[in-house]
């Protein structure tokens, strides 16, 4: 019943020098591999039910019983560098977050290289995601639910500047400001 001040955690990956890519062919999850609660199957299970490219990056405990799920248009590509994750960030059509999770750093990383995230309609996913203007939502953690969204999905209808100046809102300065004004220095 207090209220409450939210004070969201800053972008950390660096964005650097942003010039306009051409967008790649595949859909990206940035996720570690657990799936208790990160749900990578759902995005994997409906890539793979409707052929579309994934691209996975991360690892995690439950990494094998992931790429046994995973389809011929699913690749896994480990733990890369920042410099690395930033070329894939900027060539994805959008980032797929088929958790749930109280804030969610990649849909920010994605929105700063101009990309549309799709996501679950719960948690952090409410705060960072305009729906229509950065990204959609699916409303089920759902196999069927995700590939509804995936089939109509137009990542042309996006605007890449709109995504950045969306993940603006998260920046480490903010950040810096916002926890300042909060313990009144």
């Amino acid at each position: 019943g207090r209220d409450s001040q939210v004070i969201f955690p800053p972008l950390m990956i660096e964005v650097g020098n942003q010039k306009e890519e051409t967008t790649g062919d595949y859909f990206l999850v940035v996720s570690r591999l657990t799936n208790f609660y990160k749900r990578v199957d759902i995005a994997i299970k409906a890539c793979n039910e409707l052929g579309l490219p994934l691209k996975i990056v991360g690892t995690g405990l439950d990494s094998k019983k992931l790429k046994a799920m995973a389809g011929p248009s699913v690749e896994f590509l480990g733990n890369l560098t920042d410099e690395e994750l930033r070329v894939y960030y900027k060539k994805c059509r959008a980032l797929i977050f088929p958790g749930r999770e109280d804030f969610g750093l990649t849909m920010v990383e994605a929105g700063a290289f101009g990309r549309p995230v799709i996501a679950f309609r719960g948690g952090g996913a409410l705060d960072i995601i305009k729906e229509g203007v950065t990204g959609e939502f699916f409303n089920e953690q759902t196999v069927n639910s995700l590939k509804q969204v995936l089939k109509s999905f137009d990542h042309t209808r996006y605007n890449t500047k709109l995504c950045r100046e969306n993940s603006e809102r998260f920046s480490f300065a903010g950040f810096e400001k916002g926890f300042k004004t909060f313990l009144n220095i």
